[in-house]
């Protein structure tokens, strides 16, 4: 099982999205199953209800909670995953000081199931629990804490408190050194050069700051591609990705075309890193148009209020050169004509050259993302309690290609 709600918000994840071939005409295929633990869903839903019935350890029971959410999400059952993880966290929250890694898990999972719903103030909390819950079983001190540190800075960042954020970050990568960790200070000084790149791209940002801004970015990557920090060698490359980035927008591809000329002439991948992407673009309410401003209308409230839900599973191959090939939506929740721009984006990615003959070479890489269009629930809208969408729709990615890499049968 590949536990992809499990997984800490990471760095690739986070350089973006990017690639080459032009899209094909999003279309949804059939229904058909997709599952990608390996267990149907009502197996996995016999599995967890027999062992709430016999009284099972927590940690199965956690364990089984986590497999048959996963299930739920893939489903489209958005609601009952996330209930199906709450009722979890009555039964076995108080095990957190005798059981922290399991029950840090099933706060994480309901983060990005709340996020990929909108629920805002249900993503905070449960980011910050998870936290809390590995400090208060492991000590503040454990890698793992600190590294769920870094994971508080991100959702600050995703809810639009980037000086927060930064904040969190810098505290994080002071800490880290003072312990000797160099993987975690690497990782949060790398989330703060993520932070100052965004603002570089915001049309808001003064020229005089900006200038300032780049020398610092360009800064801290050459430094930790040149000069890593002793134990953080593996994030040299994603420093380099980023400097290939930054360069590509200033109209420099050299160093892009250096790091796939690295991989060919190397072995190879042996799994599908991202080397060019571009950020997935912002919709509007009306699902095809891009927002090249940050707001809508308010009249916007309630076709907004329509689109939120809306979900797509889509798959792909990456080819022996890194190239993405046979975009097709395999199942759509609601009306697809938003995909058509994710499509597109999804077409312009560039992975590494994958590992060519030799003993095992790797044919390549068949990936499978699941895409839900959704909006915050925030009451700055109402000026009330009563909460409502915001106005603006994002979309949220989730990785959720099975650990074989291989296309599921009958897809």
């Amino acid at each position: 099982m590949k536990n992809f709600l499990l997984l800490s918000t990471g760095i690739a994840a986070s350089i973006g999205f990017s690639p080459i071939a032009v899209a094909q005409e999003a279309k949804p295929s059939e229904q058909r199953e997709i599952v990608v633990t390996g267990q149907s869903l009502s197996d996995t839903e016999k599995a967890l209800f027999d062992c709430l019935a016999r009284g099972c350890p927590p940690e199965e029971d956690i364990r089984l909670t986590l497999a048959h959410a996963e299930n739920q999400f893939v489903a489209g059952d958005y609601r009952d995953s996330r209930s199906t993880l709450r009722q979890s966290l009555g039964r076995n929250k108080k095990y957190g000081d005798e059981l922290p890694v399991p029950v840090s898990r099933l706060y994480r999972a309901n983060s990005r199931i709340s996020a990929h719903q909108g629920e805002a103030k249900d993503f905070q909390l449960s980011v910050l629990d998870m936290r809390d819950t590995l400090a208060g079983g492991l000590g503040k001190e454990d890698p793992r804490t600190l590294a769920a540190e870094v994971e508080v800075g991100d959702s600050r960042a995703k809810l639009g408190y980037p000086d927060e954020a930064e904040r969190i970050y810098k505290r994080t990568e002071e800490r880290a050194l003072e312990l000797g960790n160099a993987r975690v200070a690497t990782y949060a000084k790398l989330r703060q050069i993520l932070l100052n790149q965004a603002r570089l791209e915001s049309p808001s940002s003064p020229s005089s700051y900006k200038i300032e801004l780049e020398k610092n970015v360009i800064e801290g990557l050459t430094q930790i591609s040149q000069s890593p920090l002793e134990g953080a060698d593996e994030f040299t490359l994603v420093a380099d990705v980023l400097l290939a980035r930054f360069a590509r927008k200033n109209g420099d591809e050299t160093q892009t075309e250096a790091l796939l000329k690295r991989f060919a002439e190397s072995s190879g991948a042996t799994r599908p890193i991202l080397i060019k992407s571009e950020p997935m673009p912002i919709l509007s309410n009306n699902e095809t148009e891009i927002k090249e401003r940050g707001v809508l209308n308010t009249s916007d409230y309630q076709i907004t209020r329509n689109s939120v839900g809306k979900w797509a599973d889509i798959g792909f191959w990456v080819n022996v050169d890194g190239q993405v090939e046979d975009i097709e939506i395999l199942r759509a929740e609601g009306a697809a004509n938003w995909l058509k721009p994710v499509a597109e984006n999804i077409s312009k990615r560039i992975y590494a050259p994958l590992k060519r003959g030799g003993i095992d070479p790797v044919p390549g890489f068949y990936m499978i993302e699941r895409y839900s269009l959704t909006a915050n629930k925030t009451t700055q809208t109402t000026g009330t309690r009563l909460s409502q969408r915001e106005p603006i729709l994002r979309i949220e990615r989730l990785d959720i290609t099975p650990d074989d890499y291989q296309r599921p049968e009958g897809i």
